[in-house]
């Protein structure tokens, strides 16, 4: 399996351009890290919970294969399963964030 992988620049164009896609949340708190338009984005394009249930409501977005889709979480170790589930139900636009919220944190400080 070959993850494509968001540093924080593209990571943070998406959410500042709120450019559609689905938001895996995989219990980031961003709110800390973007500010109220940027929320609402986060909001309306996130989804959360286990495996199973981010597929269930992936799929029931009834959105095209090639939808994005991309992934958070702390420091970028428990995408795998997710990712795998989604490639499995047909989505080829998975993405992940490099190093989960923890790199982001640091690209932002050195940016």
């Amino acid at each position: 399996m070959d993850i494509s992988q968001l540093g924080y620049f593209q990571f943070n164009n998406l959410i500042k351009g709120r450019i559609p896609m689905v938001l895996v949340n995989l219990g980031v708190d961003l709110k800390s890290f973007y500010g109220h338009v940027e929320a609402l984005h986060i909001n309306n394009c996130q989804v959360t919970g286990s495996t199973e249930e981010i597929v269930n409501q992936v799929q029931s977005k009834k959105l095209p294969s090639h939808y994005p889709i991309v992934l958070i979480d702390i420091n970028g170790t428990s995408y795998a399963p997710v990712v795998q589930a989604l490639e499995a139900q047909g989505f080829n636009n998975v993405y992940t964030v490099k190093g989960g919220l923890s790199e982001l944190e640091k690209e932002k400080q050195q940016g």
